[in-house]
């Protein structure tokens, strides 16, 4: 339940933040900082409140367990499903956004402003399945 508030936490993050995203970098590694960072905050929050059972409980992660490994893979399988119920010129502003992609013809504000769109589409669709959890 846990590995599962972290992981749409950090799906959340990572989509508010695709904008900065560097087209030069690898798209993954740049994802998996954002959700290893979201794992550290919650730890760091759990660990901040006294007497905290929970925060002793949870194991640093490791990559090659069969747990990261189920909630690595539901993490991308939520994104495509996500990712899947946008409109084309939705993912076609995603994808220019994400990767060095062919970006739509439009002028830099105008695509600025799709993305924000496409951005806010995203979120509604994954609010819609996957709830908004924020505890702050």
């Amino acid at each position: 339940m846990i590995a599962e508030d972290i992981a749409q936490q950090a799906m959340l993050k990572i989509m508010a933040r695709v904008s900065t995203f560097d087209p030069s970098k690898d798209a993954l590694a740049w994802s998996m900082t954002i959700a290893v960072n979201e794992y550290r905050s919650y730890r760091r929050k759990l660990g901040n409140r006294a007497g905290s059972q929970v925060a002793a409980s949870i194991e640093p992660v490791n990559d090659d367990t069969p747990e990261a490994i189920a909630t690595q893979d539901d993490l991308r399988a939520a994104a495509r499903a996500v990712l899947g119920q946008l409109r084309a010129q939705d993912r076609e502003v995603l994808v220019a956004a994400i990767y060095d992609g062919l970006r739509p013809p439009l002028a830099g504000a105008a695509f600025r402003k799709r993305l924000q769109r496409a951005l806010a589409h995203t979120r509604l669709i994954w609010k819609r399945h996957y709830g908004d959890d924020r505890h702050g």
